[in-house]
């Protein structure tokens, strides 16, 4: 592996504003019309030279993705602990509480001192734990880089867990609860959650009962922390004003101290129906029906991956031009919007389809929706589409570089998903090097025949209470 490459890229990298999202995944889920913003803003003509290399620190115990930018002072570091999640957590609910007050106190400082100081030296720390992974995000100005680290590492090793933050943790929680039991896309996740997943962790609650969160001790917390976060599931993503040796530092000061191996154990294996029947279940909070088509979609570092992800994008991908979109709203006028994307956790590979409508055009949808399928794994897609969504996912990926802070979670995920230290340089090559007969050879082979329930494709659907949410 080389240690490094450049490689041109649109100054929006440092002047737009922005979030990840699916960007390794699916870096065009709404479609963007990048070449006209680049012509219409400042940014036309100009060029940003990214250089990744990989550093390493603590006798090669830790290892990190660099990118560096010295135009501002500014440093942001995006990492996280693989096998750390929900869905991991030997004790329901204490990776979640955890996370709730992981911020509220650490070290020398109290909760208001600890904001107080990083709102007076403008430094933006930030903690998640999702299914899979245990997640932080931290930023700050060149100058206050010793605060930074301060308060980094005493949030790792001595967070305060404070009673009465944990109290007001749990209330908030309770709160967010039930605020979501109002939301029917809360009722339609927690429809495929039951449905789809059963007994497997991914079912699990994403905000268990006060009365389980009750039981959570103060030790729980501390016992998760420095059972998953460990070196050997750490990724790191550094970007901005600060060189390797700085980085590699940087790197042994903050993350040394922690344990070598993680003690998180594998999920149980994970077999989806395929053939199962439609989960529907009535809404009592929204007048609007929500659908979600699942089946299964493609390993991110599999060959047949790109000439999915240009295939994906003409069938529902690109937006209001999707193929989906063209017949379901721009023609007949049955949604607000309907879209798919692939995407991966740790419990598999996935292709989706979403659509939000009124209960009584939800039939004729899924008429059209099977209508367009069927030709789409018939016919696959046109010479013309194939060089719009080439056309269009090559010009809107420079976009995606929009702070320094996007650009380190990026780095960070290359590592998480095994892309690779040149990936942001291949994938441009990757994509325009599709061609049509792989994309449509691929259909075939690796997409369900039909959409149609029980044929390789789960349908979950909430169906809109009369009168409800007007």
């Amino acid at each position: 592996m080389r240690n490094g490459w450049k490689i041109g890229l649109s100054c929006a990298v440092l002047l737009l504003g922005g979030a990840v999202g699916y960007i390794l995944w699916h870096d065009a889920q709404t479609p963007i019309d990048a070449e006209r913003i680049l012509t219409n803003s400042k940014l036309k003509g100009r060029t940003f030279k990214g250089e990744v290399v990989e550093i390493r620190a603590d006798n090669n115990s830790l290892h990190a993705y660099l990118m560096e930018e010295h135009s501002v002072p500014l440093v942001a570091i995006s990492f996280g602990f693989d096998k750390a999640g929900t869905a991991y957590e030997s004790k329901d609910g204490v990776a979640l509480l955890t996370e709730s007050v992981l911020l509220d106190g650490a070290g020398r400082f109290s909760r208001k001192e600890l904001r107080e100081m990083m709102k007076e030296k403008g430094i933006k720390l930030s903690v998640s734990a999702g299914n899979d992974r245990l997640t932080f995000s931290l930023s700050f100005v060149k100058k206050f880089e010793k605060d930074a680290l301060e308060i980094l590492k005493a949030v790792l090793y001595d967070a305060h867990f404070d009673k009465e933050d944990i109290e007001l943790a749990r209330r908030q929680l309770a709160m967010l609860k039930q605020q979501q039991k109002e939301s029917p896309q809360y009722q339609l996740n927690r429809l495929i959650d039951r449905s789809f997943y059963g007994q497997h962790p991914y079912a699990k609650e994403g905000i268990p009962d006060d009365t389980v969160l009750a039981k959570i001790s103060v030790q729980d917390m501390r016992d998760y922390l420095k059972q998953f976060m460990a070196k050997d599931t750490l990724n790191i993503g550094i970007a901005g004003d600060m060189d390797k040796a700085e980085s590699e530092a940087f790197l042994t000061q903050a993350f040394a101290g922690l344990n070598e191996k993680s003690k998180a154990k594998d999920l149980p294996e994970f077999k989806p129906d395929w053939n199962a029947k439609k989960a529907v279940e009535v809404s009592d909070v929204s007048a609007q029906s929500l659908v979600t088509l699942k089946s299964f979609g493609v390993p991110r570092l599999d060959a047949d991956f790109y000439p999915l992800f240009v295939a994906d994008y003409v069938l529902g991908g690109a937006g209001l031009s999707s193929r989906l979109s063209l017949a379901v709203r721009e023609n007949e006028g049955l949604t607000y919007g309907i879209y798919s994307y692939l995407y991966s956790d740790d419990s598999g590979d996935y292709w989706q389809i979403y659509f939000s409508t009124t209960p009584d055009n939800t039939e004729r949808i899924f008429e059209l929706l099977n209508r367009e399928y069927e030709n789409f794994y018939k016919k696959g897609i046109t010479e013309q589409e194939l060089e719009v969504a080439k056309s269009s996912l090559l010009s809107s990926f420079n976009l995606r570089f929009s702070s320094v802070a996007v650009i380190a979670e990026m780095l960070e995920q290359m590592q998480v998903q095994n892309l690779g230290i040149d990936f942001l340089k291949n994938r441009q090559e990757q994509v325009q090097s599709v061609t049509l007969e792989q994309v449509n050879e691929a259909i075939r082979r690796r997409l369900p025949e039909t959409l149609k329930e029980g044929n390789g494709a789960r349908v979950f659907e909430i169906v809109g209470g009369a009168g409800k949410g007007e």
